[in-house]
């Protein structure tokens, strides 16, 4: 029996309803990925904001990368620091060996995430969700991919191939 790869996904790929606008973004290629365990996770929603929520933003507050309300103001920084800390935790317990992160998310996307600043009509910058750049920092070497690299066949398996050398890894 071949023992399947755990792999943390942003739940809304999974088909969870969990999206500010109380969506999902389920992506059909998943059932394509054989002998995967997937650990659904949604920063947002753990850290306390509802489903539908207000949009958030990632922006430069007095040079300091903060995680905003766009309408409240309400600065979600702390909160989705917190709770990354406590879920990369447990996804170290859990022994994942990569993880597929939603693009252009405030708290998941990778190196696509438009940065605002305050009076400008248009993004700063581009960078990485929130809780992307606390994972970043205490999981280095942890393979990331985000579902536009997973849409075609070649990225899957270039994805899972790096999925399966760290699992390699992992085992010696």
């Amino acid at each position: 029996m071949v023992r399947e790869i755990p792999i943390a996904i942003s739940a809304c790929l999974l088909g969870e309803q969990v999206r500010y606008d109380g969506q999902h973004k389920l992506q059909d290629w998943i059932t394509q990925m054989e002998n995967v365990e997937w650990l659904p996770v949604c920063p947002e929603v753990e850290a306390g904001m509802g489903v539908p929520r207000e949009k958030i933003q990632v922006e430069l507050v007095d040079g300091d990368l903060r995680l905003m309300g766009i309408s409240s103001r309400h600065d979600w920084t702390v909160a989705i620091d917190q709770q990354a800390c406590q879920r990369i935790e447990w996804l170290k317990s859990r022994k994942i060996c990569g993880y597929v992160l939603k693009s252009r998310s405030p708290s998941c996307g990778i190196q696509s995430v438009p940065v605002w600043s305050e009076g400008l009509p248009e993004p700063v910058s581009l960078g990485n969700g929130r809780f992307v750049d606390r994972l970043v920092e205490q999981w280095r070497d942890l393979p990331l991919a985000d579902e536009t690299m997973l849409q075609q066949e070649q990225g899957r398996q270039q994805f899972l191939q790096q999925v399966r050398d760290y699992w390699t890894r992992q085992q010696d």
